[in-house]
């Protein structure tokens, strides 16, 4: 008899922040943001997505993410916003980010890879 394979559950988490207290105002990532949801539905992800963000937001949603996921799941990650590249790192830039912030929650646990 043969068993049925449960699907892998494709999960994406999408961030867009062009709203900024210390940089100039962003236009496109809330679009960015949108545009790319919307395509990642149409292929079958299950799309959290986020916009414009606090420091301490973006971390419960990322936290909460991860949590989310299981075994096997096709997860991606978009950010649209200011970012910077540090080593093999990349850091995007949440409003009001610490230097502790970007070592301990982005670079410690979180990592993004450029594909």
């Amino acid at each position: 008899m043969a068993t049925k394979e449960k699907p892998r559950r494709k999960l994406a988490l999408v961030i867009g922040i062009g709203k900024y207290d210390h940089c100039e105002e962003l236009q496109n990532p809330e679009n960015d943001a949108n545009d790319m949801s919307e395509a990642l539905e149409s292929i079958g992800f299950l799309v959290t997505k986020k916009l414009d963000l606090k420091r301490a937001d973006m971390k419960h949603v990322v936290i909460d993410f991860e949590e989310s996921i299981e075994p096997d799941d096709m997860v991606l990650f978009y950010f649209a916003g200011h970012g910077i590249q540090w080593e093999v790192c990349i850091k995007v830039l949440p409003l009001k980010v610490t230097s502790i912030f970007y070592e301990r929650f982005i670079c410690g646990t979180f990592r993004i890879k450029i594909i």
